[in-house]
């Protein structure tokens, strides 16, 4: 029989597309850490997540002792709370701001703690997508780089977005720096015009008296 025909390869990614996510991809690319961690002490990690962020992260003592794992949000509300060796969280952000991850080792030995966090489109588990909604690969790469494009489209708004409202500061601060140097020169002029008037005042009254 004759041999099925080869997969369709999924299309490379645009050169563009690649470019503006090394500018932009520090949000979405996965960061994993290693850390020690002494017997009944503490760390918290922050990390710095934009409102309505996917992020997920996983967390594991590499020598199996029992961790109580804290998230709260920039406002101090609590996300997530489990005593574990290992554990997941996934969660949405709420706010901007940062988020700190908090590790309680609970035991009297230290420990060495992984933790890795995925945030954006990196967090999103696309094999599983692709398994629920029986997606063929390039299917699957084109929903992929639907959300990166959404994601670039997002980014872009939100540089605007600060963009604009460091102009409004600067704006705002140069015409306080301009009433404020007109002010300065004011005091100045006074203050220049007083000791003019107080000399004047000086020399006369001693040329009266010298009379």
């Amino acid at each position: 029989p004759p041999s099925p025909p080869a997969p369709t390869p999924a299309p490379p990614m645009h050169p563009a597309l690649l470019f503006s996510l090394l500018l932009l991809g520090p949000r979405w690319v996965a960061q994993g850490i290693h850390f020690d961690l002494n017997a009944r002490a503490q760390k918290c990690l922050g990390e710095e997540v934009e409102a309505n962020d996917l992020v997920v992260a996983k967390y594991k003592s590499m020598d199996g002792r029992t961790l109580t794992v804290t998230v709260t949000d920039t406002a101090g509300q609590q996300l997530h709370s489990k005593t574990t060796s290992s554990g997941k969280y996934t969660l949405t952000a709420k706010r901007n701001g940062e988020h700190r991850t908090c590790f309680f080792n609970t035991e009297a030995l230290p420990t060495t703690v992984e933790f890795e966090v995925k945030r954006g489109i990196g967090a999103k588990d696309y094999s599983d997508i692709a398994q629920k909604d029986s997606l063929k690969p390039l299917e699957l790469e084109l929903l992929r780089l639907e959300d990166i494009i959404k994601y670039i489209q997002e980014e872009f708004k939100r540089l605007e977005e600060n963009e604009s409202e460091q102009a409004r500061i600067n704006a705002s601060t140069n015409s306080r720096v301009f009433w404020l140097s007109i002010f300065s020169m004011l005091c100045i002029v006074g203050v220049n015009a007083g000791q003019i008037y107080f000399l004047v005042q000086y020399f006369r009254d001693k040329r009266f008296k010298d009379m």
